[in-house]
């Protein structure tokens, strides 16, 4: 889920500290109201041991996820060459029923796990929308010898009706603790309303 990419949000909020410890801050850019939800963009900078730890958890967590494919694809191309045994002992209609009920087996198997520590996590809580942590759309990172630095941008739907949002961020595994920040959007749902097209339509003659 990400916002519609053929409209021109409304800036409504930026610049503010989410969390803050020795050696690491996250921080949202900007939120940025839609009709349909909230893009929030964030920036997280962590120095020394911190950007080292924040380095290290993304790549275990992409040679798990590397191997993980890998595993599948195996397993993938094992139920393919078993439904092709079973198609000439039992039939197609059998065969491709015990494949269907292999394939869910293998992708539940390989399901992401949740908490891994590898990305900041962040969460909204609303009385509209109650709890819920989000997703980014799109990130990037960058290491140094003594330096990370992760940009994120995250949607946040559907969009609060008072206004009043409390952002919930944290990255325990690399030194900075879970907190909660308030933020008051006034006029909110008045303020996206006014999001408009990219591609304005031709003027009538």
């Amino acid at each position: 889920m990400e916002p519609d990419e053929d409209l021109l949000g409304v800036a409504v909020h930026g610049g503010l500290v989410l969390g803050r410890s020795p050696g690491v801050v996250a921080a949202v850019r900007r939120i940025t109201a839609y009709p349909a939800g909230l893009g929030l963009d964030v920036v997280v900078l962590a120095h020394g041991v911190h950007a080292e730890a924040a380095g290290r958890r993304e790549r275990q967590a992409r040679d798990h996820r590397a191997a993980d494919a890998a595993s599948q694809q195996e397993d993938e191309a094992a139920a393919r060459r078993e439904r092709e045994v079973a198609a000439r002992w039992e039939g197609e209609a059998a065969a491709e029923r015990q494949h269907a009920r292999r394939q869910a087996s293998i992708r539940r198997r390989y399901l992401p796990e949740l908490g891994e520590g590898d990305a900041l996590r962040l969460g909204l809580l609303s009385a509209a929308g109650g709890s819920r942590w989000l997703d980014p759309y799109q990130s990037t990172r960058s290491t140094g010898a003594d330096r990370y630095r992760l940009e994120a941008s995250y949607w946040a739907t559907p969009l609060p009706p008072d206004g009043l949002l409390e952002i919930v961020c944290g990255w325990p595994e690399i030194g900075l603790p879970e907190t909660v920040t308030d933020v008051i959007l006034p006029d909110l749902s008045t303020r996206a309303a006014e999001a408009r097209p990219l591609w304005e339509p031709p003027a009538e003659p």
